[in-house]
């Protein structure tokens, strides 16, 4: 886990009660089960997000999401 995104997990996991591997887990799980959504529309939106074909990390999808809010605010 990058030490970037550490202080939130760990925020996470004091509030729930959890371990931080738990809530890294779950946030992965849930990350993957929208990555394979059959959903024609949500696989192109997946797609867009992570063209290289493979499920992204938490923090590879903060990032990407954080440039795509980068980009629409600037429109």
């Amino acid at each position: 886990m990058k030490r970037k995104y550490s202080k939130v997990i760990k925020r996470i996991a004091a509030q729930e009660g959890v371990s931080e591997e738990i809530i890294y887990s779950e946030i992965q799980k849930a990350i993957t089960e929208g990555y394979n959504n059959p959903d024609p529309a949500v696989q192109a939106y997946w797609r867009s997000l992570a063209p290289n074909g493979t499920v992204p990390s938490p923090e590879k999808l903060i990032k990407i999401l954080s440039k795509e809010v980068s980009r629409d605010n600037k429109k």
